[in-house]
């Protein structure tokens, strides 16, 4: 082996090394353990065999090369190449024909032939080196199909390996990396694995990717000057495939794609925008974009060579936007299912195909403790054909991308192919360029383009929603918006947005179908009309006003004191909740910072009543009369005070504010709890989550002594009530309900029995019990939800409709939710009273499957959203009912996603002072039974919790208990991993 070192070093060089390499030689591992027998000539083998023998023209050797880092101990790197070859044999074979016809594989036992040291002056000269014994014929019979070139430069060590397609069923160059790194450092070798070759047909007709810059006969152009540079020329081996390099700074990747720059994110992000490129240029439908099947389980400097059967396809068409091409192409690279592009469903020969690769990591294959590898990027003797595009990242976090162009493109086209998809990239705009051009004739632009850029305009205006609305700056267009906290209040708010700030119109069932900006920009479309400014123009104006104004109630809110006044005016409507704080709070502090938001807030300190005429106004107390009412009690003005009997504080609206906070003291733990008592008049669950927002940034603005500042002033929610009776109910609206609920049942009978004990008609007396999921059916809930495109709230609907319908034997059922009621962005950021009570019909098919009734119940409710602005009552009137009295329905279900009453506030030392929430300990319900969905998010914790709420009336205990048990088993039915596809017929009662 070390013959041919007297030309690269001294005598005396010599004699050390050759003393080094005959002692490592003897403390080589034993490659006995991973010798694998000799087998047959595949029948791959002599298909690239006798391809070969046929025509030594087209070049099937593969080369790359590297620069050696480090301090290379040349004597353990020639041993580790010498146990290496030893040990897989498929490396050293010898192929000849017999005699009998027949082609033999004969194995070579010292492996000799597979190294050969060599010396350069310059890197240019060394990469010239591996270049010419790739092009060099391989003779079978004499040469082994793998050669190591050691090849000393200058100060350098270039490692150049060269293996021949007949490999590529038996090795892989990542397998050989690996092997030598472990041979150098003396470990046991891995055995090499088989892997499904692609089959070689050179002679197969190709679509040209860019037609323009196609040439049918390389080397026939004579070479192209380029004056006033150092290499004047293109070069003149027409042979080459070349290969051409850029940087992207990392702020574009930023830009791109955000926060989701993984492997699959970039490669298909990339890898689409190239394909859509290609299309531009090229004036094609569709381009067949394939990819690998597992990118980071290979180098990336494959064509068709080494890269094996296991290759993604993905047709890409120009119709298709940029969203929804790297949609498609991401979802096809996570199903990870490869195939190769003759069996993809367009045809090759008819549609033009590109190859986009992932540059992997070096120290994936070559770990070393001593030396490391840098790859030389090499052009390639290789017959290749069309264009390859490999994607990798830079050190210092840029994109790096690498196009090689086969023989049949110019020469100089791979310069200026890449230069444009750069530009591309940067700017967004793809270039137009007609297949037919004529100096006669202007370079049309492509209408596509128009199209992409109102499409990307439209993406990039909801992912800026999107990270408004989640306070994730960082969100990608690919990311999931319910996975980052999204829930249905939070969509609308983003739908309204977008129709007010960008004129962009969003369903509210796409947005839950589609929950990504990527997917949600295929279905959005821009409206006619200007955009408004955020913010209402006349708020300015009202608030000068405010104080002294007096309005009637709104929709919702008038919808709610029917029902109040029906009830005696007592705390039917009390939102009472309480916050159990784990740390100290301040009490004063938080006194103030409630102050804050009560001025700035004026439905917070609102007066309702009835005029002389029987009309209900609401009318807004002046912040400078606060002083005279009394809202805060701290904890030593609260002993003896019982929490639950404060929850049912009875409201005198007309002279008290709708809001009572009151401290108490444990006397045994010390510990505070809030007595945090609302009238539901004056907010609803949105308010909550913005109220609890702004006084977290109250108090920690108030533990500095100082004033909170605003960006910005709500606007009063007594303007929206004025707007809302000023422009009266919308008759096509109020029809959408009275169509649906006409004929629906008006009754919910789930037992034959009534209670056990009854109490007077018409009570509402009642209580509560509380389903606590398991992590497990949790998560699994959330899985089902994700996997048919619909909210938590969608799948927790369904599954409480199917319990009752297994305990009632139901057909049909009314369910009431309630919805947001907020379709004027102008008031999102406003405290008060918007949401509507709805009514939905659930009809149960007979065979229909739990994705069916998820898919029913999402097209329900989201179908109704635009409808929601009609209060519950105005439907049961029009229907002939006795609003407050009469209900469409006696069962109730509604979700607190997300719930803000579970946090946190900053105290004066930027402590952090942890608070809860406490469950309130209901006595009455209007309603029969009444489901509150608790989505709670505590650090990283996720969990759901049910409160079903009764009347003693109609349901006994022992009823109570059935409904909780089927309710709570419906659930684990409904979480696991099978539950999309099956019967809800098949599903048991409990």
């Amino acid at each position: 082996m070390t013959g041919a070192f007297d030309r690269l070093l001294t005598a005396t060089e010599f004699v050390r090394f050759d003393e080094d390499l005959k002692s490592l030689e003897q403390n080589a591992p034993s490659p006995a353990s991973t010798v694998a027998p000799a087998e047959a000539v595949t029948r791959h083998q002599e298909r690239i065999w006798l391809a070969q023998q046929q025509d030594q023209a087209p070049v099937l050797r593969h080369a790359i090369a590297y620069r050696i880092a480090g301090k290379p101990d040349i004597a353990r790197l020639l041993t580790a190449f010498d146990t290496l070859t030893k040990t897989d044999p498929e490396l050293s074979m010898r192929y000849r024909f017999s005699e009998d016809g027949e082609l033999l594989k004969e194995p070579v036992p010292d492996g000799r032939g597979t190294l050969e040291i060599l010396q350069a002056k310059t890197r240019q000269e060394a990469v010239a080196l591996v270049l010419a014994h790739q092009k060099a014929p391989w003779i079978s019979e004499t040469e082994a199909p793998f050669k190591a070139l050691l090849i000393f430069c200058g100060g350098e060590v270039i490692l150049g390996l060269l293996m021949h397609r007949i490999l590529e069923e038996t090795n892989c160059p990542e397998e050989i990396l690996d092997n030598l790194a472990r041979a150098y450092d003396n470990k046991a070798l891995m055995q090499t694995s088989r892997r499904e070759p692609l089959e070689l047909d050179l002679s197969r007709v190709l679509a040209a990717p860019v037609a323009w810059l196609h040439q049918e006969a390389p080397g026939d152009d004579g070479p192209i000057t380029a004056f006033g540079t150092a290499d004047v020329t293109t070069s003149l081996d027409a042979s080459l495939a070349r290969r051409f390099g850029a940087r992207l700074p990392p702020a574009l990747a930023q830009d791109l794609f955000g926060a989701e720059q993984d492997t699959l994110h970039l490669l298909a992000g990339i890898g689409a925008r190239f394909a859509r490129f290609v299309a531009a240029l090229g004036g094609h439908e569709t381009v067949l974009a394939v990819f690998p099947g597992a990118p980071q389980d290979q180098l990336g400097d494959q064509a068709e060579a080494f890269a094996g059967g296991n290759l993604i396809p993905v047709p890409v068409s120009s119709r298709a936007t940029l969203a929804e091409a790297e949609a498609e192409v991401l979802a096809q690279l996570q199903k990870k299912g490869g195939t190769s592009p003759q069996q993809a469903d367009v045809s090759p020969a008819t549609v033009p195909a590109v190859h986009v690769r992932w540059l992997t990591d070096l120290h994936r294959f070559f770990s070393t403790g001593s030396i490391t590898l840098e790859r030389l990027p090499l052009p390639t003797h290789e017959a290749r054909r069309g264009l390859d595009l490999a994607v990798g990242r830079g050190p210092d976090g840029e994109i790096v991308l690498e196009l090689v162009t086969g023989q049949d493109i110019r020469p100089a086209g791979g310069a200026l192919l890449l230069d444009l998809f750069a530009g591309y990239l940067r700017s967004g705009i793809l270039p137009a360029i007609s297949n037919d051009l004529s100096l006669a004739d202007p370079v049309p632009f492509a209408p596509e383009a128009s199209a992409d850029k109102e499409r990307d305009a439209i993406q990039a205006a909801i992912l800026q929603e999107f990270r408004d609305a989640l306070a994730t700056p960082d969100l990608a267009a690919s990311d999931d918006f319910f996975d980052f906290g999204g829930h249905s209040l939070v969509a609308t708010r983003i739908i309204g947005r977008l129709l007010h700030n960008h004129c962009i119109e969003v369903r509210f069932n796409d947005l839950f179908s589609n929950p990504t900006a990527a997917g949600l920009a295929r279905h959005a479309r821009f409206t006619e009309g200007s955009n408004k400014v955020i913010g209402n123009g006349n708020v300015e104006v009202h608030l000068a006003q405010a104080d002294d104004a007096n309005a009637p109630l709104g929709f919702a809110q008038m919808s709610l004191w029917k029902i109040y006044s029906a009830f005696g005016y007592g705390e039917i409507f009390n939102l009472p909740f309480a916050l159990d704080f784990l740390d100290p709070v301040d009490e004063a502090i938080f006194g103030e910072a409630f102050l804050d938001l009560m001025k700035r807030h004026s439905g917070l300190r609102t007066l309702y009543f009835e005029t002389e005429t029987g009309d209900v106004h609401q009318e807004i107390v002046p912040a400078r009369k606060l002083d005279a009412y009394k809202w805060f009690w701290r904890s030593e003005e609260s002993a003896g005070v019982d929490r639950n009997v404060e929850a049912a504080y009875r409201f005198d609206l007309s002279k008290e504010l709708p809001v009572r906070l009151r401290f108490l003291r444990d006397p045994a733990t010390g510990r505070q709890t809030l007595s945090f008592l609302f009238h539901h008049l004056a907010l609803d669950e949105w308010s909550v989550n913005l109220l609890m927002d702004e006084l977290a940034t109250a108090y920690s603005a108030r533990a500095g002594s100082k004033a909170p500042t605003w960006s910005s002033q709500p606007a009063p929610f007594i303007d929206f009530a004025r707007k809302q009776v000023r422009e009266g109910v919308a008759d096509n609206h109020l029809a959408y309900w009275t169509d649906m609920l006409q004929d629906a049942p008006r009754e919910l009978t789930l037992f034959e029995d009534g209670p056990q004990e009854t109490s007077q008609d018409g009570s509402v007396a009642g209580g509560w019990v509380e389903m606590q999921l398991d992590h497990t059916v949790s998560e699994g809930l959330y899985a089902l939800a994700k996997e048919n495109g619909a909210s938590l709230f969608n799948v927790v609907y369904a599954v409480i409709a199917t319990s009752l319908q297994k305990l009632g034997e139901l057909s049909d059922l009314v369910i009431g939710t309630s919805a947001s009621g907020r379709t004027d962005s102008d008031y999102f950021d406003t405290i008060g009273y918007f949401t509507t009570v709805v009514a939905h019909r659930v009809r149960f098919a007979r065979d229909a499957s739990v994705r069916e009734l998820i898919g029913s119940v999402k097209d329900m409710i989201n179908g109704s959203m635009p409808y929601t602005d009609i209060p519950i009552d105005l439907v049961e009137a029009a229907l002939g009912m006795t609003p407050g009295k009469d209900h469409l329905f006696d069962v109730f279900i509604q979700i607190h996603a997300r719930n803000k009453l579970n946090g946190s506030l900053t105290g004066p030392d930027g402590r952090t002072i942890d608070f809860r929430q406490v469950d309130p300990d209901k006595h009455e319900s209007h309603l029969g039974l009444q489901f509150e969905v608790m989505e709670e998010v505590i650090g990283a914790d996720r969990m759901i919790r049910v409160l079903m709420s009764y009347q003693t009336r109609r349901y006994s205990m022992a009823q109570v208990e059935e409904i909780r048990s089927c309710v709570t088993g419906m659930f684990e039915h409904f979480s696991r991993p099978d539950a999309s596809n099956r019967k809800l017929a098949a599903l048991p009662r409990g």
